[in-house]
């Protein structure tokens, strides 16, 4: 049995001066990773490390968010595991 776990953070560049960040998705299986831009965006400030999701209510915000629930769906979706 493998364990899986889904994981979206924003990550600063090297030569991050401010402003939006890219939003990634980590993926660990059985201890191995693989991070994967989701090609979207988010200002830091609006973003929750935590749940790894954008923070407000602005309908830009919660379309982030939608994204990023669906992305999760799918992921999930596709692995053995019934206790998704």
């Amino acid at each position: 049995m493998s364990n899986f776990h889904l994981l979206f953070y924003i990550r600063k560049q090297k030569n991050y001066k401010g402003g939006v960040m890219p939003i990634y998705m980590r993926i660990t299986v059985s201890g191995k990773r693989v991070n994967i831009s989701v090609g979207r965006d988010c200002d830091p400030v609006k973003w929750n490390n935590h749940a790894g999701r954008a923070i407000g209510t602005k309908e830009e915000i919660k379309s982030l968010n939608k994204y990023l629930d669906l992305l999760q769906y799918n992921v999930k979706s596709c692995t053995p595991n019934p206790d998704r």
